[in-house]
Formats: C-alpha cells, structure tokens, sequence
C-alpha cells in the first residue's frame, strides 16, 4: 500500500494529457458558484478577516462577480492572491519518483470542454505549456512510497507502470468497440499482465509484449465486473457520498428515459465518451491506493456506469436527446461526484472488491 500524504510540491518533470496541454481558466464561474465553502489562509487573514469564504444561498462566492464573470482577489492581486484551493483548482496531481502527473477536474467546464472537443485519441505528453515547473501542484504525493503493485504479491517498476499507464490511455481513447466490451477487453489484458513472474524475464520486458497483444475477455472477467457496471454501481458511488453533501440519485424512470433521450443518440457519441475514460485512468490515485491493477480496472468500469446515469439525469433535465452539448454536462456532473462529493476512503473498499479471487469463480 502506498504511504502517501496530500500536499502541495514542486513539480519537476510535468505530464499531462494532450486535450489539457492548452488549459487556461476562461472564466466560466462555475467553481466560483458550485456553493462550496472555502478555507482561508493565514495569509489572506488581514485582507478577508474570515477564516472561511462563506458562497451566498445560491451558492455564490462573496469575491465572485457575476456581471463579469471574474473573481475581485484574482482581479485585484492576480492568481497569486487566491486561497490555495482555488489557486489549484481544477488541478489534481499525482506526484511519484517519475514527475508529477497533472489532471484536470472536468467539472471545470473549460476542461471538460478541451477533452471533448473532437474524438482524437488521447496521448500523455511532457512538459506542456499550461502546466509549467515552476507552480507548485497539490496531489497524491507518492514520493519514496512503493511503487503501484500489478497484484498483491508483485510490484510494478516506474518503466513498467508508465508503458501500462499510456496503454490505458491510448487503448480506451482509440478502441473502435463500444465502452463497455472496451474495458473488458482491457481487463483481459490486465490479467493477462498479472501472470507475470520472474522467471518470465523483466517485468518491463513483460509488459511491453502483453500489451502489444490482444487478448479476449472470458467468463470470469465478465462476472469479476459486473457489479461495477449499470445503476447499481451509480448507487454504490452515491452511498460514498457523505451525508452532509448533497448527493445526486437516478431517475426512477431511468430506463425510459435511456430508451428515449440516451440508447438511440449513444453510438454517435461514443468515441467522446471513451476519451472521458481514458482521461481517467491517467494520473491515478487509485494505482497508489490498492493493492491489484484490478481495481484500476473496477474504477473505470465505475466511471463508465456514473456517466451513462448522468447522461440519463442531463437529458432528462433538458427533456432533450443526447448531444455534445448534453455528453459535456453529463462529464462535468460525473467528475462533481467522483471527485469532489464522494469520500474515496469510503468508496475504495468497494473498488478492491475486485482483487477478490473467490468472487470472480
């Protein structure tokens, strides 16, 4: 397991994902009227004279400005000025003995907008403009911890996990199947890459032959995910919210609002809705979290499962089809509640779910 703490470093070698290498803030608001409460630095105590940036009953930051769309510290002191929390936001890094790995939040509808612009494949780049060195980012510092295990009783090495990392990435974003049998398929590999043992050569050696192949989901990889699949698996995400947050539920008529605004406008929009995947898997947190690359795998089963509800949910509030438009909304929802309502400590066991052998029979 990985010993790792919350903090904010200096970067060193930065990556990122080419759809966020041009990331700016355009401004659009929506972090500064989500309605969350924001903590106040010491340093910012003589300017604010509060400890807490209280938003207004319709959720709206007291230094944000709605006629303008702009935030008064940001305006009047510059990026500098602002409450670390805003200052990353929607930033989220993983940092580890390979640099620091930069993800965004698409519930920033800027990034959600830069990911899902066109259907281009995905490919992590290094050093991109938008994220320089020289800002600090706060994340996952995994730094002198153990490195992501392949299953409980094997370590991945850095070269072995960065060619699985950028396999992820790439094989989502550019499978020509549907979401769904895409991750089987990339689950099939994972237990392909998982019977690896010494006497099988270098791990890197290993990994880079497994992923050149193409291997066939069987029955046991389709029951081992199952249950990260479908509403239910949205219920399980939403049971991890806690109960001071206000949680999302899906619609009793769920099934009759996919047959109607969801099921016949999916295929055209698929492509976009495995970039949103991919964009997942890069990054992770939950490598450093688990003891198996399985529940790597289950979390993008359950990323897959959140966003099909929020397409449901965004359709439905629009009483219109499925559209770009409508998939980008869906995305920013999904990532509000897998990244900013639920409590991974709280979500995680369910996830490791996955590791268990005897479940998978």
């Amino acid at each position: 397991m990985c010993r790792a703490m919350i903090r904010s470093v200096g970067a060193g070698e930065i990556f990122a994902l080419d759809a966020h290498a041009s990331y700016r803030c355009r401004h659009s608001g929506a972090c500064c009227t989500a309605g969350w409460t924001i903590p106040v630095e010491p340093r910012l105590l003589p300017l604010l004279s509060s400890t807490w940036l209280q938003p207004d009953e319709q959720g709206t930051c007291p230094q944000y400005d709605c006629a303008s769309g702009l935030c008064g510290l940001h305006c009047s002191g510059g990026e500098a000025m602002l409450p670390e929390s805003c200052h990353h936001f929607p930033r989220r890094a993983l940092i580890d003995s390979r640099g620091t790995s930069v993800a965004l939040s698409h519930f920033c509808p800027t990034a959600a907008s830069l990911l899902l612009v066109n259907d281009r494949p995905l490919a992590v780049v290094s050093m991109p403009e938008a994220f320089p060195a020289s800002r600090a980012y706060d994340g996952l510092d995994a730094r002198g911890a153990w490195p992501p295990l392949l299953r409980p009783d094997a370590l991945f090495d850095d070269e072995s996990y960065g060619c699985w990392e950028r396999y992820l990435v790439g094989a989502i974003s550019t499978s020509p199947v549907g979401v769904h049998e895409t991750l089987l398929n990339v689950a099939a590999t994972a237990e392909q890459l998982r019977k690896w043992h010494i006497e099988r050569g270098t791990l890197v050696d290993w990994t880079n032959d497994v992923l050149k192949q193409r291997s066939a989901p069987g029955e046991a990889v389709r029951h081992r995910y199952a249950r990260f699949s479908g509403v239910e698996a949205y219920r399980r995400v939403v049971d991890a919210v806690p109960p001071t947050l206000d949680a999302p539920s899906p619609p009793d008529d769920l099934d009759q609002i996919e047959a109607q605004w969801v099921v016949p406008f999916w295929a055209a929009h698929e492509r976009l809705a495995l970039k949103y995947v991919a964009a997942k898997a890069f990054a992770s947190w939950t490598a450093y979290q688990s003891r198996d690359i399985r529940t790597q795998i289950a979390e993008l089963f359950t990323t897959a499962a959140v966003l099909r509800v929020e397409c449901a949910r965004t359709c439905a509030a629009a009483a219109a089809p499925l559209d770009r438009a409508r998939l980008i909304e869906a995305v920013r929802r999904s990532d509000l509640l897998l990244m900013h309502l639920v409590d991974r400590d709280a979500l995680l066991p369910w996830l490791r779910q996955a590791e268990q052998d005897d479940d998978a029979r």
